[in-house]
Order: structure tokens, then C-alpha cells, then sequence
């Protein structure tokens, strides 16, 4: 019988590099993983803002708007990394105006920017009176729901 010295050791030091490689390879995958979830984090958070800037304008007109609020600053806290620039393209009083909100960010000194586009029609006229003719009661419509299922 012949004995083999050594072939255990051998067997520990391939097992070790095996498990190293392994160990290494999951490693590098959860760091990716985490540094793709913070960027998309970042990248909502960008589009919500951009989101905000559009539906303000849509809300307020935007020929209000370029004469209410500023077209390029930054957010309040929470979001003080973040900044912006809004943009009005106007073609013709009858036209719909074309609207561009740009979000930027930095990570790390590398500048990330998002790019949001509609097109907001003008307000021409006296503005409607959305006041409802009679007022709206809620609350007994609530219980009126109520008492009709009981019954």
C-alpha cells in the first residue's frame, strides 16, 4: 500500500481557493447590487422632482409661471442635492408650449442629470368658476352609503 502524503493539504489549499473565488464573486455582486439600488433611488427621486416642476406649471400656466418662480435653482431640503432648470419653448399663442424639466444630481464628481418633456396648452380667457352649485356634504353622503347597504 502505497501512502500518499501531502494529497490532504493539497485538497485544504484547492478547497480554500475555491471558496475565496466564491466568496469573492458574492462580494462584488451585493456591492453592485447596492450601488445600482442607490442610483436608482436617486433616479426616482429625480423624476418625482422633474414631475413636481411640470405639474406646477401645468397648475399655474406657463405664462404665470415663468413670471412667479425662478427657471433654474435648487430643491429644498430634503432634496438640497438636487437642482434644476426648467425650460419654456414657445412657438405661437395658439400653440402648445413645450416644456423641459432637467434634474441634476452628482455622485462622486460624476454630474447625473434627468430630462423630463411635455407640451402644456395656454390658458386663453376669463378662468371658469369650478365652484360646485350646491355644496358638497361628504359626510351624509358617507352615512347615506352606510344606512342604504344596512338596509
Amino acid at each position: 500500500m502505497v501512502r500518499r502524503k501531502g494529497l490532504a493539504l493539497i485538497d485544504v489549499i484547492v478547497g480554500s481557493a475555491m471558496l475565496s473565488i466564491g466568496l469573492g464573486v458574492v462580494i462584488s455582486m451585493s456591492s453592485r447590487s447596492l450601488i445600482q439600488q442607490a442610483d436608482a433611488e436617486r433616479q426616482i427621486t429625480a423624476s418625482w422632482l422633474a414631475d413636481e416642476l411640470l405639474t406646477m406649471a401645468l397648475v399655474v400656466g406657463p405664462d404665470e409661471y415663468e413670471k412667479s418662480y425662478p427657471d433654474s435653482g435648487q430643491f429644498e431640503a430634503p432634496f438640497s442635492k438636487f437642482t434644476y432648470e426648467i425650460t419654456f419653448e414657445d412657438q405661437s399663442q395658439y400653440q402648445p408650449v413645450e416644456v423641459m424639466a432637467t434634474v441634476y444630481w452628482d455622485v462622486s464628481g460624476t454630474e447625473h442629470s434627468l430630462v423630463l418633456e411635455t407640451l402644456i396648452a395656454r390658458r386663453h380667457g376669463e378662468d371658469v368658476d369650478r365652484t360646485p352649485a350646491e355644496p358638497v356634504d361628504r359626510d351624509a353622503r358617507y352615512w347615506e352609503e352606510i344606512e342604504a347597504r344596512e338596509n
